[in-house]
């Protein structure tokens, strides 16, 4: 509703939709952590060379498909950082899901909504990627980007029946079961606001129970030093998120230091 006052000038007001009462209340019901944060810078030279290289040879892969294969094939090395806290228990996971926020246009208003890609360490960069766009395809048409979605929906419907401090304790009885949290949204969050045309990192909210979180920004053409040479090289800025109850700086050091080498070798691809 847009409306006007002489010593104010124009304004509008407007609700907030569903979805985003639903994250506000999520955000209210998150008990506060301890975190560790590494902003990092990675050479993705290569890795875009065999990229393009693949896209010319009728491949549908992406620089975000990429990185997100890279990062679960990592953590699928480092067991702990697959793991979701409940109070005093650490459950471990086997399978790593990556959960992953798609922007869609919904009726006119750019929403943020969840994809959460199954067993990702064992899937192609392909297959990845054929799974983020087949998402997109089904927001136009069903509304949802897949079951899980689904079930976010349904479940936003049913919580604003109920007051407001009512469904804050019951989101955070979700949020301390690590089977309810694992299956509505996976083991790790990966972000990227690239597409944005951020250069630098992006440092968004981390709470919850899950190990580790990752936001990818922006690829920019930086000088570096190679051996005695100068070069220009495409630098990815990426920040990682560990949550210091579940994970130490030694297992934290050794997750960056592997994934940097599987990154700049491009050993995905």
């Amino acid at each position: 509703m847009s409306r006007r006052e002489e010593s104010i000038g124009n304004y509008r007001i407007r609700k907030a939709s569903v979805f985003r009462r639903l994250l506000m209340d999520s955000l209210d019901a998150i008990p506060p952590g301890h975190n560790m944060m590494a902003l990092l810078e990675f050479d993705v030279t290569k890795a875009r060379a065999k990229l393009r290289k693949q896209r010319r040879e009728g491949k549908a892969v992406s620089l975000f498909a990429f990185l997100v294969k890279s990062i679960a094939a990592t953590i699928a090395e480092n067991g702990e950082l697959n793991s979701v806290r409940s109070a005093h228990r650490i459950v471990e996971f086997e399978d790593v899901d990556v959960s992953v926020p798609i922007e869609l246009d919904r009726a006119g208003e750019m929403t943020s909504r969840q994809l959460v890609i199954r067993r990702a360490s064992r899937k192609t960069v392909e297959q990845i990627n054929k799974e983020i766009e087949a998402a997109r395809a089904r927001h136009r048409t069903s509304g949802e980007t897949g079951r899980e979605d689904q079930q976010t929906l349904r479940l936003m419907k049913r919580m604003f029946l109920l007051p407001k401090f009512v469904r804050t304790l019951v989101l955070r009885k979700f949020i301390s079961n690590p089977f309810i949290v694992k299956r509505m949204s996976g083991t790790t969050f990966v972000t990227s606001v690239s597409m944005y045309g951020i250069s630098g990192f992006a440092v968004p909210y981390l709470g919850g129970p899950k190990a580790l979180s990752v936001a990818l920004g922006g690829v920019v053409r930086k000088p570096v030093q190679l051996g005695t040479r100068i070069v220009t090289r495409e630098i990815l800025s990426v920040s990682v998120f560990f949550n210091h109850d579940i994970v130490d700086g030694a297992p934290a050091a050794r997750f960056t230091n592997s994934l940097r080498k599987r990154i700049e070798n491009a050993e995905v691809l």
